[in-house]
């Protein structure tokens, strides 16, 4: 998360140092819990820098601020799906650490406001999918797309405090939503009707979790609603802004065209 701011291969192998303990307040995640959940690694330093969530066979959704600077430059990430304890590989046999091919921030992303804080990361292969890695479905079928007044789920390798190490294994943790009226008047004046704001006493996203999925679960199926943006610290009284993906929904399509789905 943005610190208004705000991510690993497969994995020991290949030579990456463990991050160390993410979300605040939260706890370790299933193994594969999340099949859909992906980590930004920065190839140089060797560790997680941001969250995204596998939409399609080739498309992987994240935060724009997350892509900046250095991270502009594809050769600098990688992508990596299907795994769950960074400091192991007999955990994840299916881990994939994909090459991007490009880099898609909405062309209104302000980082100065954070709006429009959304990307997608194209890879240079498709992903073959399975148990492990699997697509999360996109809510174009909720038409009011506002889910507000839900709890969400919310995994990460990110800080379990502000400032603090970042996590080996995933974890998640569970917030709720509320109106951006409320987010509002609760410190959060310039939240817009494409951002989704959440709150739990001790509980948050954090540093480096940012691009991550929030996600609700309908009659067993999870819903991408949010992508993790940015917050006044971690676990603070002041709700975190997430990037709204409903409000979004035509722009993924113009830019990705016919997501496949998993079976």
């Amino acid at each position: 998360m943005a610190a208004v701011a705000g991510a690993v291969m497969a994995v020991c192998p290949l030579g990456i140092a463990p991050p160390a303990n993410a979300v605040v307040g939260g706890q370790e995640a299933r193994p594969h819990q999340y099949p859909f959940m992906v980590g930004l690694v920065d190839l140089a330093e060797r560790r997680v820098m941001c969250g995204g969530a596998l939409v399609g066979d080739r498309y992987v959704l994240t935060a724009a601020h997350c892509l900046t600077g250095s991270y502009s430059d594809t050769a600098r990430v990688g992508v990596l799906l299907g795994d769950h304890d960074l400091t192991r590989g007999d955990d994840s046999p299916n881990a994939v650490l994909a090459a991007p091919a490009s880099f898609l921030p909405h062309p209104d992303y302000d980082p100065a406001t954070q709006r429009d804080d959304i990307a997608l990361v194209r890879l240079a292969e498709p992903v073959v999918f399975g148990r492990d890695v699997r697509p999360v479905a996109l809510p174009a079928r909720y038409a009011h797309g506002t889910f507000d007044h839900t709890q969400v789920e919310a995994p990460g390798w990110g800080a379990t405090s502000f400032g603090g190490r970042t996590s080996d294994v995933l974890r998640t943790v569970v917030l709720g939503t509320m109106s951006n009226p409320t987010c509002g008047a609760r410190g959060m004046s310039q939240v817009t009707a494409a951002q989704l704001c959440t709150y739990a006493p001790g509980r948050d996203t954090c540093q480096y979790d940012s691009g991550g999925p929030l996600v609700h679960t309908i009659a067993g199926t999870p819903y991408l609603v949010g992508l993790v943006s940015y917050g006044k610290g971690c676990a603070t009284d002041s709700p975190a802004v997430n990037t709204r993906v409903w409000s979004y929904l035509s722009w993924i399509g113009r830019t990705a065209g016919r997501l496949p789905r998993a079976s």
